[in-house]
């Protein structure tokens, strides 16, 4: 059988204390030592990295589909990227040749239409004309 303890206890800290009756109760031990600052705050280095990685990510996908949506996506991330000073060079070089591509493709699809139009108004190359 245990014995009772003759020693003070607080209602916050049901342990017994090892100080004298008229000393201080004990502090709470859940003080803990502060962080580092790129731990405190959300923006740091790994969230660069992370920016840095999904602007290439979008910028080589957008290269294989759907470069007039994720072209701009990938600039997007290369930016909020450098804005965390991580250099994402790649992502931007690719989001901005997604751009290009994209633009370069609907001004020929463009000319195309244009010149399939005019070819059907002014019954260009028909033989029987």
């Amino acid at each position: 059988m245990s014995t009772p303890r003759s020693d003070p206890q607080n209602d916050q800290y049901p342990y017994p204390s090892t100080t004298e009756a008229g000393d201080q109760p004990p502090t709470s031990s859940t003080q803990f030592p502060p962080y580092p600052m790129s731990a405190q705050r959300p923006g740091g280095r790994a969230a660069g990295e992370s920016f840095k990685n999904q602007s290439l990510f979008f910028g080589v996908f957008g290269l294989i589909a759907a470069g007039f949506i994720l072209g701009p996506m990938a600039i997007y991330y290369a930016q909020k990227a450098e804005a965390l000073n991580v250099p994402a060079t790649g992502g931007k070089v690719l989001g901005w040749v997604n751009v290009v591509i994209c633009a370069i493709t609907v001004a020929m699809f463009q000319a195309t239409i244009y010149v399939l139009v005019f070819a059907a108004l002014t019954d260009f190359g028909d033989p029987y004309f």
